[in-house]
Parts: C-alpha cells; structure tokens; sequence
C-alpha cells in the first residue's frame, strides 16, 4: 500500500526540520571547536611567554607538556623535558627529601610546593620553586604546575644572611670590647677606690683627708662616667637587659638616700624620704636598673639645691592582677628648669646649661640614660619644674607582684600602744616618722621647737601617761638637739632615764657629740623605718635591763652600724682571689669590718680549704677568672660534693651578658661586678649570711 500525498509531504517536512536542527548543531559545534582552539592558542602564546615555566603530568606521572621557560630553566629540550622525569636533574643533596614529597603527593593526590636546586646539563646550579595542584575531570586526575627560577632571590639571600652574620660578629666585638675595656678600666680603679676607703679610715690630718677624699670623688666619677658610656652604648644596641628578682622597693629608697647624702654635706639642705602605706613590701624586676634610675634623678639634686629640701617619694600608681606601676618622686627647692630645657635635658649628651663654663658637669648622659630605661620598663621620665622655685622628676615603672605573699611588714609587739615624743622643727619631716611610727600602733605626739619638749614630758609624767622614749633632731634653730638631750638627763628619775635617739642630716661626727650629750642611739636621715624600729628595739631593752642609773647615763651611744657589731665579728669569709691586689684589699677591707677572712689563691684550693673545714666558714667569695680551676667549676665541686647551703658569691672584672646567668646556673648564690665596693660587700654578707641566720 503506498504512502498519501499527504503523508509524504509530511515526512519531508519533518526530515527538513531535523536537517537543521543537524546543522544548528554542527554550526554550534564548530563555534565551540574554534573557541576551543583559541583558548588552547591563548593558552599556549600566554605560557610560552611567561618568565617561569608551566607543566602537565598525568596521574601516572607522565609529563604531557612543557612550555619553554620550563625547557630553558631545565636546560632540556623539549622531547627530554616531555619523556625524562624531572627528578633526574636534582641536586644529590635534595634529591631523596624532595622524591619522598613528590611521590607522596602523587599518591595522595595532594598538592606539592617547595624550594630546590637543579643541576642543569651545563652544570650549571640552580635554585627553582615548584608548585602544582591537582586537577580532577571526567578523564581522571593529572596535575598542573608552575617552575620558577629562584637562585637570584637566593643568592641574595644568602648575601643578607652572610651579612647579618658579619653584624652580628662585629656587634660582638664591639661588646666584647666593651666588657674588656670595662674590665681593664675597672681593676685599677678597684684598688684606688678600695685602698682610698682604707686610708681614710686612718689618721689623717685635714689636708691629707681632703685630698684622700678628692682621690675617691674622682674615681668615682671615673667609674660613673664609664658605667654612663656602657650603658649608653648597651641602649643603643639594644643589648641591655632586664632581670627579674624580687626585691624591696622601700630599702631601695632608703639605700639610695644613704648614698646620695654625702652630695649634699653640710649644705643646709634637708634630705626626706617617704614612702606610702601602699606600697608593696616586696616586687619582682630588675632592683639595679630601678635604683640606677633613682640614684640619677636624686643624686643630680644636690648639685641645684643649695637650701631647702630634697625629697624621694614613693608611691602606688596603678595595680593589675599581677603587676604594680610604681611612682617615685624626686621633689628640690633648687633652681629651677626653664620651660624650653624641660624637653631637650632628656636628650643624649644635653643639659639645661651646655655652655663651656656651666657650673654643675656631667656628662649629659644620666637623663637620656634614665629615659630609655624607664620606657623599657613600661614606664616613663619626665620633670615639672619653675625657674627659681624648684624641680620634680618623676619616674614610673612597671614591675611585677611577688607570688611569695610576704606583703605585710613584721612590726615587733613590743612597739604596739607605745608613746612617742618627736621633737624635729621640720614639719615634713616629723609628719614622716609620725606616719611610719603610727602604722607600727604607736602613739605619736609632735613637737617643733626644742623649748617645748620638757614641759610636754612633764605634763605627760603628771597625767600618768608618759613617754616610752624621745626622737629628737639635732638640727633646730632655737634649742639644738644636744641641750634638749642635756636638759632632759638634767631632770628627776624617772624623766631622765627616758630613752633618746637623735636624727642628724649632718655628715658631721655626731655620734660622739650625742653619746656625751645624753644619746642613746644616733642614726643619720632620712633614716630607714626597719634601721628606726632595731635602733628603737635595742634602746628600749637596754632601759627595761636598766640597774636604775638616777642620771640615765649610758657607756656606749648605739648607731644603725653597732646593732649589727657583734654579729659581723663571728662571721667567716673564705676569699678565693688569684690577683694579689684585690687579695690584700679584700682582706683589709673585711678584716677592718670584724670578719674573719681566709684566702684561697686559686679555685683547686679553694674546694681543698672549705671542704677540709666546711664548719670554718659562713660565706666564700668566689673568683671567676682563677688559674687551674676557675670559679665555675669549683663552685660546681663544692655543690656536687653536698655543700648546698654554704653562700658562694661570684666576683668577676668582667661586665657581660649572661654572666650572672652562667654563675647561677653554676650553683653560686650572687653575684658583684668587680671593682667591689665596699658597701657592696656589706650588703651581700647581711643578705646571704645575717639574714639567712634571723631566718
């Protein structure tokens, strides 16, 4: 049966329509394949021309396509760089650590990224960096990736390394230079200022004592200029460091006065202390850079006070969970900075004054000095001042809380609901001491004018209330301090038998002067509150094992140095010094303190000597640099054969970095920088042997 006219039209339109249905297609086809093509043309004019090299692998690890920067940095052709491994032209030193990266990305399918060198064809040694990243399609996995050629970065690199290294070394020698120049400086000047302090403590007649005492100004000025210069070459460097030890700010106060006293002399100028009741009683940092800051400020002072009064005080600024800013103050009545040298005075090798012939010297570096040190501790330095009226500078630091919680002071009982008379005509002052005796639970009463204070013990005697004892000043323009004492030893028991200690601000002999007055106890100000409360402590016992002497005559005055007399003559030094010099100092200087010293000229028989005889010493000051054996080790023997509690301090020339971290390490207990002070001394024996004891 054949088909309809009909139904054959039907058919050829319907082959019509699939006909260019057919040809839309293949015309979209062709589109495609040409847009194909000019990506792929793209592609390949964009990596043929970029400076580092592009590359494909199949999932196999065989290389599908090199561009030619690839080629060139490779140094290979391109059917070497299509059927060689690239792994063939590593360097034999990379080649197993990056094969092992390699594989291992290939069979995780990870991405792989990492610096190498190559040794081309030539022989020519390259650095390249090579990255790739997997790409997934419906024909599977293969990688993609980029080489690009690193040496002239590394080669600059180990350029800048070679040259930071070459710093470095010399930022070393200019340190050790430092040290030894400190070290070679200091050892003279270790027996010159040593041997000074003993001369002076002979008889001399006043110009051989002014000129003894000239001697020792002038080295210490040599000294303190040195310390200035290191320190300020430390700073600049960034070298100088920060310890961590808990110390206690108030003793510091009051070290610090004590040794800025002798500046002002017999300047009619009043030297205060004060220390708020909030104040820490122990903090954690580094106690020499606080006091080197302190010391600065206070003891630049007394060159512009000629009158009035100078005072260090300090105070709690601010507090945290585990740290305490403190604030020190150094408050004068001398001259005065203009306002247009308040800013540049805190300046390297500026001063207020910088002409030739300024009247007060220095370096112009103890300010610059105590700047960057408070702001490497968190705080900072500043002064306010008006021309003719006086200067405060102030100075903040950030230091941390003890995790020891011995915060409270111990005040002896004994003291509690006594009855104080002060007798001082300098209101600061006497509110001072009513202030530290009135927190110890004492009954302060004031009184400014020594015409005064006999009809007040009378009156306090006929009220039943009298007084446990009399601080009085020495110092008053009316009625001086010695015809107070002598009036009072002039009255009836019991008012003459009460107690009396004098305050001096003086440098003068006064102590003598006070005994025959009628003193008990003299102490020099501004006097430390735990010096006050042992010199009040001893007077009182004394009068309690009174035998009722009616004139309250005393055999011997009692001062801040006598409390501790008999204790000092017990204690025994082992001394380990090779240097003949610093030997015979040392002695003197200990032996003329009441110690009982044995030397040792080298470490070996430094550990013979004391474990010979360990129960024949309390303390060993320990050498470092020693022939045969030096201080290190020996210390090291002397703690390995069981001596742990024995005090061994470290005594070095030296001035370097680490050096007091290394004798710790060691086993030693402390640590002085030679030329050693004798105050220094003094202070490591209390610290680390009277202490210990009371402990």
């Amino acid at each position: 049966m054949g088909m309809t006219p009909m139904s054959s039209a039907a058919t050829i339109l319907e082959l019509v329509k699939k006909n260019k249905v057919l040809e839309e297609e293949n015309k979209r086809y062709r589109k495609a394949q040409a847009a194909i093509r000019g990506s792929e043309e793209r592609f390949r004019l964009i990596s043929e021309t970029i400076h580092f090299g592009v590359f494909e692998i199949d999932h196999k690890g065989s290389c599908l396509y090199t561009n030619t920067s690839y080629q060139e940095i490779f140094g290979l052709s391109l059917v070497d760089s299509l059927t060689r491994d690239w792994r063939e032209v590593l360097s034999a030193d990379d080649r197993e650590a990056v094969s092992q990266k390699w594989e291992h990305a290939l069979a995780q399918m990870d991405t792989f990224s990492m610096d190498c060198r190559i040794v081309r064809p030539d022989g020519t040694l390259k650095w390249v960096h090579v990255h790739s990243e997997p790409v997934f399609s419906d024909a599977g996995g293969r990688y993609t990736g980029t080489v690009e050629d690193i040496t002239e970065r590394k080669l600059a690199e180990e350029e800048l390394k070679k040259a930071k290294e070459a710093a470095e070394a010399a930022n070393m020698a200019k340190s050790q230079f430092l040290a030894n120049m400190s070290h070679e400086i200091r050892t003279p000047m270790n027996g010159v200022i040593g041997f000074t302090d003993l001369l002076l403590d002979t008889e001399l007649n006043d110009v051989q004592v002014d000129y003894t005492q000239t001697i020792k100004r002038s080295g210490i000025a040599l000294l303190s200029l040195i310390n200035d210069i290191l320190d300020f070459s430390k700073i600049e460097s960034g070298e100088l460091d920060f310890e961590a030890i808990t110390f206690d700010p108030e003793l510091l106060a009051y070290d610090v006065c004590d040794l800025v006293r002798p500046k002002i002399g017999n300047s009619p100028v009043e030297l205060l202390c004060r220390i708020d009741d909030h104040v820490p009683a122990m903090v954690k940092g580094d106690p020499l850079r606080f006091r080197q800051v302190i010391t600065n400020l206070l003891g630049n002072a007394p060159k512009f006070t000629e009158t009035g009064e100078i005072e260090l005080s300090l105070r709690l600024a601010e507090e945290t969970s585990d740290a305490v800013k403190l604030h020190a103050a150094i408050r004068d009545t001398g001259i005065g900075i203009p306002e247009d040298k308040q800013a540049v005075i805190f300046e390297p090798f500026q001063q207020a004054d910088g002409s030739t012939t300024r009247k007060y010297g220095g370096t112009g570096l103890g300010l610059s000095i105590c700047k960057q040190i408070s702001n490497l501790m968190g705080g900072d330095v500043w002064v306010e001042s008006r021309p003719g009226e006086g200067s405060t500078f102030n100075f903040t630091a950030w230091l941390a809380k003890c995790e020891d919680k011995q915060a409270h002071r111990l005040v002896p009982i004994s003291f509690k609901g006594r009855r104080v008379l002060v007798v001082d005509d300098n209101v600061a002052n006497a509110q001072i001491l009513q202030q530290v005796l009135s927190a110890a639970g004492m009954t302060v009463v004031l009184v400014y004018r020594g015409n005064d204070v006999l009809p007040v013990l009378r009156t306090a005697m006929e009220e039943g209330i009298p007084f446990d004892l009399c601080i009085s000043d020495i110092r008053m323009p009316d009625t001086d301090g010695y015809a107070v004492a002598a009036g009072i030893r002039s009255l009836d028991a019991p008012l003459s038998q009460i107690p009396l200690i004098a305050l001096s601000s003086t440098l003068e002999r006064d102590a003598q002067r006070c005994e025959k007055a009628g003193f008990n106890g003299f102490l020099s100000k501004p006097v430390r509150r735990e010096k006050l409360f042992q010199m009040m402590g001893r007077v009182l016992r004394d009068r309690d094992g009174q035998t009722g002497d009616p004139t309250g005559h005393i055999e011997k005055i009692h001062t801040q140095y006598s409390v501790r007399e008999d204790l000092k003559h017990s204690v025994r030094i082992l001394l380990a010094e090779d240097n003949l010099v610093n030997q015979k100092l040392a002695k003197l200087m200990l032996g003329k303190a009441g110690y009982q010293v044995e030397v040792a000229d080298n470490g070996k028989h430094a550990v013979e000597k004391y474990t010979a005889a360990p129960d024949a010493f309390d303390l060993i000051f320990m050498d470092v640099q020693m022939p045969e054996m030096d201080g290190k080790e020996a210390t090291q023997l002397i703690r390995q054969k069981g001596f742990e509690r024995v005090p061994i301090i470290a005594m070095t020339a030296h001035a370097m970095k680490g050096d007091r971290e290394m004798c710790l390490e060691a086993g030693m207990n402390d640590y002085l920088t030679k030329p050693i002070k004798r105050e220094a001394v003094f202070a490591i024996i209390e610290k680390n042997v009277f202490n210990k004891e009371a402990a």
